[in-house]
């Protein structure tokens, strides 16, 4: 039996088990299987990178195909972290002396395409051979008057996103102006007219085809590979270019009626013709513009740009059919368009014919896939203690306080902001404050109540956080009291009566509460960042969207929130105890990581991701929580979803970084999605750091009963009851902050 008959057997089966767990599409193992598969084909049969290829003639491994390649090579990375790839790709720079194939004076887009690898690279390990060629190499074309260059749309793919990247790395725009220069002329210019269609939002390939050239049927030609070509640079190009840029709507606007248009041609075997508008003219399967369109559309859909239950079927249809009717059972790819400019060139394309180059068919099924991989169903959860696999947790190698405080708490904190949430930014803004109400008689008279807003860029009434501030009425005349600092998951109307947050029971303690809703700073959807902070305040903050994720846009909220009672008389400022449920949670630590003004930090059930060890296989995992909330978290998290081990933090030394100071970290019993076990044990690793300092920790390695609080500077308990913040959690906080703050007196 072929692999496609099994394969095909394979999709029936698991289709009818998705149908009746209600997973719809491909599963992220499958998907990684077909990659890794696809890419050991390639090296194994490619073992030096260096090596010519060799077709009609010889040419060196740094021609484009290779280097489209290699493109796919750093994606399939990007969410399997695997050393063999990045060594590979390394091998590869080193044997080309990280130079384009004709020097640093070559203007042709086609040897500048491995440059997008090479900075790539570079970003891992800034090491200058790197990207010095490349970057003298497109640096003589932005000091030249000369826009001409891309006369065929392959180009844009090959050259525009090095520019970009060139211009992300040394915050110079003058490789954005040039490459839209280039791209314009492209677009509107060359062949009379330009090569793309304002009407049919495709593009020819080249003048060769533009009107009067028509297929046999009388409609224009639009080769599939080429418009794929052009649709995967716009992504590219999107995913780094800074918002401010002014030609980039320009860009998106082109990307989404590309997407629109192309849409509506995929066949119903899932791939895409040769020639788009028609099918008779050599139409038959077709993988590589089949694997651009869908890594293209898979993007828009993983950043909000495309609504994922109109898109996912699409990209859906697409992967199943070239994972099961291209996909050999050795890893070599069928139905791959040979090099060349339009339709009839490679053919014929079946699915046993090896074409002419196979690096770059391989390029684009792993960029296709790359995507995918991000939207699909991940692996299912495991709630079963006896079927949690080994595992081994990074060690901390912990010698004294002063090298703690200096040397490893600063390097643990940039692991977190690479690898997991992303950085918190650093510039300072000015913010204004305002208060809009003041009730003084609130809570039954317990209470003064304050509405603030806090204003981050003016003119610009979006970009505000409005906090709610109670504070015991009935506070000596010259005391302060500390506050509890943290987000609802409603507005503030609601929040006022929200069981989450008993208001009177904690001012009737003595505490203040500060208090917002999340959505405020971001909306908590895939495309929340484009109207949140990280949209609004990129120039203000000098930070991408890209550059942190909606975790650390809430962390510095709290940040925020902290300044302003800071200016608060009845405000204990040493006495600031942030507080998070759940996804909030996750925030309230990572706040509390960043600011040591936080001279408290409460977790409650914030599971994967915040409290609960990540390599630790039970509940919600790396996996799953970057399927369903991939903007939480920094864009390198997901390459850990397979492999976990390979992490090199785990949530522990998340914990770690709150040292000396108090932390919280509750569970509930009927919440095993979030891993009550994993958060305890968690807890209980971060004992040696407190040990530092000569606190007290967790200082137990059994888990205790329910309702039956342990641990000292590090407290722990777990409830009954579901995933929640309740009453008897909101008692525990208040207890312990009554010993930890009382001790300080």
């Amino acid at each position: 039996m072929s692999l496609r008959s099994v394969l095909a057997i394979v999709l029936v089966v698991t289709a009818a088990a998705q149908r009746s767990t209600a997973q719809p599409g491909p599963q992220q193992q499958d998907i990684l299987r077909a990659m890794r598969l696809a890419n050991g084909y390639f090296m194994t049969k490619w073992p030096d990178p260096g090596k010519e290829i060799v077709t009609n003639v010889a040419r060196p491994s740094h021609i484009w195909t290779r280097a489209v390649y290699y493109e796919g090579l750093m994606a399939l990375y990007s969410i399997d972290a695997k050393k063999e790839y990045l060594d590979y790709a390394i091998d590869w720079g080193n044997k080309h002396d990280w130079t384009p194939r004709n020097g640093i004076t070559d203007r042709n887009a086609d040897d500048q395409c491995a440059g997008q690898t090479w900075i790539d690279l570079y970003t891992i390990d800034t090491l200058s051979q790197r990207i010095t060629p490349v970057k003298a190499c497109i640096g003589n074309m932005v000091h030249s008057d000369k826009a001409d260059d891309w006369h065929w749309i392959d180009a844009i793919q090959m050259a525009m996103p090095v520019f970009t990247r060139l211009g992300v790395e040394y915050h110079d725009t003058s490789y954005f102006r040039k490459m839209y220069d280039l791209y314009h002329y492209t677009k509107t210019i060359h062949g009379a007219h330009g090569l793309y269609s304002s009407e049919e939002h495709l593009w020819w390939r080249d003048k060769d085809f533009v009107p009067p050239y028509k297929e046999p049927n009388g409609q224009n030609c639009y080769w599939s590979r080429g418009n794929g070509w052009v649709l995967a640079a716009l992504v590219r190009v999107l995913s780094l270019l800074p918002l401010n840029d002014p030609h980039r709507a320009e860009y998106q606007q082109d990307y989404l009626d590309m997407v629109k248009a192309l849409v509506p041609l995929q066949r119903a075997d899932g791939y895409w013709n040769c020639s788009l508008h028609d099918s008779t003219h050599f139409g038959g399967k077709e993988l590589t513009g089949t694997a651009l369109f869908t890594y293209g559309i898979s993007w828009g859909i993983r950043q909000g740009y495309l609504d994922k239950k109109a898109y996912y079927p699409i990209v859906a249809k697409a992967w199943t059919a070239m994972a099961t009717e291209s996909l050999h059972e050795n890893g070599m790819l069928g139905w791959v368009q040979g090099t060349g400019k339009e339709p009839k060139d490679g053919q014929p394309v079946t699915y046993d014919k090896i074409p002419d180059f196979e690096d770059y068919g391989l390029g684009c099924f792993l960029l296709a896939g790359s995507e995918v991989y991000q939207i699909a169903t991940p692996p299912a959860a495991n709630l079963d203690e006896s079927k949690v696999p080994s595992y081994e947790e990074p060690k901390l190698d912990l010698t004294n306080k002063k090298d703690w405080k200096t040397t490893q708490r600063p390097a643990i904190l940039q692991l977190f902001a690479k690898n997991v949430y992303g950085r918190v930014p650093e510039q300072k803004i000015p913010v204004t404050y305002e208060t809009t109400a003041t009730d003084r008689n609130a809570l039954g008279g317990i209470a003064i109540k304050k509405e603030v807003t806090l204003h981050f860029l003016p003119g610009d009434t979006a970009a505000s956080l409005h906090m709610m501030l109670y504070l015991p009425k009935n506070a000596k005349a010259r005391a302060s009291v500390p506050v509890f600092v943290g987000y609802s998951f409603t507005p503030n109307a609601v929040t006022d009566t929200s069981a989450q947050w008993p208001l009177k029971e904690i001012v009737k303690r003595g505490y203040g509460v500060a208090v917002a809703w999340y959505w405020d700073i971001e909306p908590d959807r895939a495309n929340g960042w484009q109207t949140g902070i990280r949209t609004r305040l990129a120039d203000k903050l000098k930070i991408q969207p890209r550059e942190w994720s909606a975790l650390s846009a809430w962390a510095w909220g709290l940040s925020r929130m902290a300044d302003y009672l800071k200016t608060e008389e009845k405000v204990n400022p040493l006495q600031l105890i942030v507080i998070g449920h759940s996804r909030l949670g996750k925030a309230a630590l990572w706040a509390g990581a960043n600011d040591q003004r936080f001279t408290m930090v409460v977790s409650n059930e914030s599971g994967e991701g915040g409290a609960a060890l990540g390599k630790r296989d039970y509940g919600e995992t790396i996996a799953i929580i970057n399927d369903k909330f991939p903007w939480w978290f920094s864009p390198n998290y997901k390459q850990y979803g397979s492999n976990p081990a390979a992490m090199p933090t785990d949530q522990y030394m998340l914990l770690s970084l709150i040292a000396p100071r108090p932390l919280y970290v509750a569970s509930a019993i009927g919440d095993q999605w979030s891993d009550p076990k994993g958060e305890f044990l968690s807890a209980g690793l971060a004992d040696p750091v407190y040990h530092l300092f000569n606190k007290k920790g967790l200082e137990t390695a059994s888990m205790p009963a329910l309702e039956h609080p342990v641990g000292e500077t590090i407290r722990y308990h777990i409830r009954t009851g579901k995933h929640d913040l309740t009453r008897y959690d909101w008692q525990q906080y208040m207890d312990f902050a009554d010993r930890q703050f009382k001790a300080k007196k």
